[in-house]
């Protein structure tokens, strides 16, 4: 427990840095890699006979998305880049003779088009209106209510949340998380109020990171499923106390695009940043 929490203060300051202090291209430079990383473990995770060469392809594809997107790229040649890695898998099945699997190219597609295209909701986020304040509602909504539901369950679980995929997740400590989430966005936002003059209504502010809080929760659960599938207990070694890049942000993969789709709302609704 100690080594989980030294590692998660170590990585806090190295967030800021990236969201507030480094040039703008920091940001999808970051997500790049743990795109990149993300889509290697979730292959070597969820295909782990597939060629190596699979999960090379997909790292490819995860690590230039974001960039692509940031920067601006052509939307009909990224397109195309996607459907060569569409091609090119199902060219290696069919050349295989039945060796490459099904299972194996649907693994190798979701590491490298669907990770990285939810991990990009960050970059879009962060450049969308008031992006230098709403960019971190999505941290504070997976993980918060990652850091919540784990007290919550230590203090109060009595009933199992999913004890096939999850044995310690209580359904006391899920609404731990989900009112953690809660209570940092409310903090957040007087921060931001106070320390910047930047108002984000708490009508808007509290619904989006609980239902940040809520998906986040899901999207843990759900990779929790693969692993558990997989007769893995991590997806990796990288973060200590953690696992792997997937165990730490696997509750983002989902609480990120969640987050930008209640932004695009807000100015619906009257806000303006």
């Amino acid at each position: 427990m100690l080594t989980r929490i030294l590692v998660a203060v170590a990585l806090l300051p190295l967030l800021v840095v990236v969201l507030y202090i480094a040039p703008p291209w920091a940001l999808p430079a970051v997500i790049a890699l743990v795109a990149a990383g993300a889509a290697w473990e979730f292959v070597r995770a969820a295909a782990p006979e597939a060629p190596k060469r699979l999960a090379a392809y997909a790292v490819a594809v995860a690590g230039l998305t974001p960039l692509w997107m940031w920067f601006g790229g052509s939307a009909a040649l990224g397109f195309a880049g996607l459907f060569a890695l569409v091609l090119l898998l199902f060219a290696e099945a069919v050349v295989s003779g039945g060796r490459i699997s099904f299972a194996q190219v649907c693994a190798a597609l979701f590491a490298g088009l669907v990770i990285p295209l939810l991990l990009s909701s960050l970059t879009r986020v962060a450049g969308g209106p008031g992006g230098r304040f709403v960019v971190l509602l999505p941290f504070v909504a997976a993980f918060g209510s990652d850091i919540f539901a784990l007290y919550a369950g230590k203090l109060f679980g009595r009933h199992k949340l999913a004890p096939a995929l999850s044995p310690k997740k209580t359904a006391e400590g899920s609404v731990g998380g989900l009112l953690g989430a809660v209570l940092l966005a409310a903090g957040y936002g007087l921060i931001v109020r106070l320390g910047f003059g930047v108002y984000l209504p708490f009508a808007l502010l509290l619904p989006t990171a609980l239902l940040g809080g809520a998906v986040s929760q899901l999207g843990d659960l759900s990779f929790s499923l693969i692993k558990r599938e997989s007769g893995l207990k991590d997806y990796g070694k990288l973060l200590p106390g953690h696992g792997g890049l997937l165990d730490r942000f696997d509750s983002l993969l989902f609480a990120a695009p969640t987050v930008e789709l209640c932004l695009l709302l807000w100015p619906l609704l009257g806000w303006r940043p």
